[in-house]
């Protein structure tokens, strides 16, 4: 052999071997291609029995490592606007916090119901208590009872650039006048401008101002909300000529009702002495809490705080300067402190009238929204008097979640959904 074809062989030899080291090397400091997945083993889950429980579609018990409950899974139907809406509601291990919310099948009106599919509306029920409450939603089967006579006005939210107002007359405990319109931002109201031309909706067909007297005529006539079906998008075909959505005239005409009727405001009876206390959802990064002692049948003592992450309140912030919401008048502690007063003064929330922005003008100073402070002082006469769930977390009503825009029926779908769901785990949870 000559020195040629030895070198080439060496070569090749050589550079075999330094290929099977590479090769052996990478093979000793690799991983295999499934052990990516070793360690991290899919939680495992108990499938639980549903029957008997209307609407359920099946449920699981989700497990930790060592068989210890992580949280629950529950799937419902519910009948939505044009289709079975199914949902499947995660809870935690207490099963009375939802984890998570989502939609798995759904057949309702593109771009309207199908909207509660949307991280918009679902996310709303991520880490609150159950049960929850479509927030503003309207019972048009509410039976208000006797109404009293006199003069009630109610207003609501102002949108897409107008405050709706609705003021109603009640003589002999009947309805006898109502009156609604909405009002824009230069004070003129959708009633002054369709009569003059400037706010149209259709070529034909009665204009706003007829359509609201036709609405105002027909809840004289019935003197009930349940003349107004209404469907997804919140019109009525019940009342002739009548094309405009009267979510917004059945909302203010409730509350008037309620106004003239006292079914807007729970009596929560007698108190039993002791110390009570109610914490509500995170918002904005706060968890409102309140504390109330009862003393003599009498609430004697409230204390309300919001206390963000780092375990500061909104009262320590506020004093320190740390937390304002004005340049002048009085700070966060400082409002909290004259609700509290005018509570143990009054001794009833009835006290406390707010607006559709949660506020009031009932107290004196106070600019802040009250919602909260009212939910938890509610959630604490009920433990006191026996009268609510007794739970410390939340007012029976449930979390307040809103509705998608136009699709009241979608949405009520939904929440029916994870109520059903938390109804379950809660007979099971124990």
């Amino acid at each position: 052999m000559n020195q040629h074809v030895k070198g080439a062989l060496a070569l090749a030899l050589v550079t075999a071997l330094s290929f099977g080291v590479i090769l052996g090397t990478r093979a000793l400091t690799s991983e295999p291609e499934s052990s990516a997945q070793e360690g991290t083993p899919a939680q495992q889950s108990e499938t639980l029995d549903v029957s008997g429980f209307e609407g359920l579609r099946g449920a699981e018990r989700l497990l930790n490592g060592d068989g210890s409950t992580a949280g629950y899974a529950v799937t419902a139907a519910v009948k939505g606007y044009q289709s079975e809406i199914v949902t499947e509601v995660r809870f935690d291990s207490t099963g009375a916090t939802i984890t998570g919310v989502r939609v798995l099948e759904q057949g309702e009106t593109e771009q309207v119901g199908s909207k509660v599919t949307e991280a918009a509306f679902l996310d709303q029920f991520a880490g609150v208590s159950a049960p929850v409450a479509l927030s503003g939603a309207v019972d048009t089967e509410q039976d208000f009872g006797e109404l009293a006579d006199g003069e009630y006005e109610a207003t609501g939210a102002e949108s897409d650039g107008y405050t709706p107002t609705l003021r109603m007359t009640v003589e002999g405990g009947k309805i006898t006048e109502v009156y609604w319109d909405e009002i824009g931002a230069d004070g003129k109201g959708k009633r002054e401008l369709s009569e003059s031309g400037e706010y149209t909706m259709t070529e034909d067909g009665p204009i706003w101002a007829e359509q609201a007297d036709a609405l105002a005529d027909a809840l004289i006539e019935s003197q009930s909300l349940s003349a107004f079906p209404t469907d997804e998008a919140g019109k009525t075909d019940a009342v002739s000529g009548v094309s405009i959505s009267i979510g917004g005239f059945l909302s203010l005409a409730a509350d008037c009702m309620e106004q003239a009727s006292g079914t807007g405001q729970q009596d929560f009876g007698e108190l039993a002495d002791g110390e009570y206390e109610a914490t509500g959802a995170e918002s904005d990064g706060y968890t409102p809490t309140l504390r109330m002692t009862v003393e003599g049948g009498k609430i004697t003592e409230v204390y309300w705080d919001e206390i963000g992450a780092d375990g500061k309140g909104k009262r320590e912030l506020s004093e320190s300067g740390e937390y304002t919401m004005t340049e002048d008048g009085p700070i966060w502690a400082e409002q909290a402190d004259a609700l509290a007063d005018a509570l143990i003064e009054s001794q009833s929330l009835s006290a406390f009238p707010t607006d559709e922005a949660g506020k009031t003008d009932a107290v004196s100073g106070v600019s802040i929204s009250i919602g909260g402070f009212l939910t938890l002082a509610a959630d604490c006469m009920e433990q006191a008097s026996g009268t609510g769930s007794g739970t410390g977390q939340q007012a029976p009503e449930g979390t307040q979640i809103d509705a998608v825009s136009g699709a009241t029926y979608s949405s009520t779908a939904v929440v029916e959904g994870v109520n059903l769901a938390y109804e379950f785990v809660q007979s099971i949870a124990g």
